[in-house]
């Protein structure tokens, strides 16, 4: 995968499956766990070496008072509510597959940016509803990104969290071409793809819907067994790039972690 799935987020959102809020209730005020877990992302590119990318990646997670660090990054609690949150955020934005994995643009580099900005929830009973905004600030992407989560949670046991989740991700034409797309510097004129530059890609960046579910079971006192799957959909405005070879790309992981 080639975005928040075949990165942090998608290995962040497994161990907050084990941070239901009935577990959050018994927890301490500071939480700790150490884990590894296993991950599979669908190669979406064009010319890809292998179809799906396969792994090993280091588990951690703290959390306290006004402090959360995990692989998605850092977040800062700024104000918070039984109900509603919000938190200014630090992330690196990594991949899992990227076009290196290719065989006609091996030569294309995609390096770890790190991001900053803010994000606010509210929780509505089972339901909490979050919006993200991120700016690059380390020069990789230079770009900017808007997320829209839904997330519906359901304890079908005491042990057992499920979480099914909807997104809307809207990312500007500087980050749309570097995740999807090819630079002028890059490739050359004739064949880049440069989302608000080049003729026939779209202008006003690209919105990319998404899907998934993870879910946490424990194990004992303090082990969790976690997993979750997700699909992004690309449109035509994505897919019209030579990068770009699927109209949607999965990702999935199972991991185990304890609390220390």
């Amino acid at each position: 995968m080639i975005d928040r799935l075949s990165g942090a987020a998608l290995l962040a959102a497994c161990l907050l499956a084990a941070l239901s809020p009935s577990a959050r209730a018994e927890e301490p005020e500071r939480l700790f766990l150490l884990g590894v877990g296993a991950y599979a992302a669908a190669n979406p590119y064009e010319s890809a070496r292998e179809k799906t990318g396969t792994g090993l990646l280091p588990l951690f997670f703290y959390q306290d008072r006004r402090f959360t660090a995990d692989l998605s990054g850092l977040a800062v609690k700024a104000y918070a509510t039984d109900r509603f949150t919000l938190e200014g955020r630090v992330a690196p934005r990594f991949q899992l597959v990227d076009p290196k994995e290719t065989r006609d643009y091996a030569l294309l580099r995609r390096d770890v940016g790190i991001d900053v900005g803010g994000r606010a929830g509210a929780a509505f009973g089972p339901a909490t509803v979050s919006l993200e905004y991120l700016a690059d600030v380390s020069g990789e992407t230079k770009g900017h990104e808007v997320n829209l989560d839904l997330t519906l949670a359901a304890a079908p046991t005491e042990r057992l969290t499920i979480e099914a989740m909807a997104g809307l991700s809207w990312k500007d034409e500087k980050l749309a071409t570097w995740l999807y797309g090819l630079k002028t510097g890059e490739v050359g004129a004739a064949r880049a793809y440069e989302f608000g530059r080049t003729a026939g890609a779209p202008s006003g960046g690209v919105v990319v819907p998404s899907l998934g579910v993870q879910a946490r079971y424990r194990v004992g006192e303090r082990a969790y067994v976690i997993a979750a799957a997700e699909v992004e959909l690309f449109d035509d405005d994505i897919t019209q790039s030579p990068l770009v070879a699927k109209k949607s790309a999965a990702a999935g992981f199972v991991g185990l972690v304890r609390r220390f």
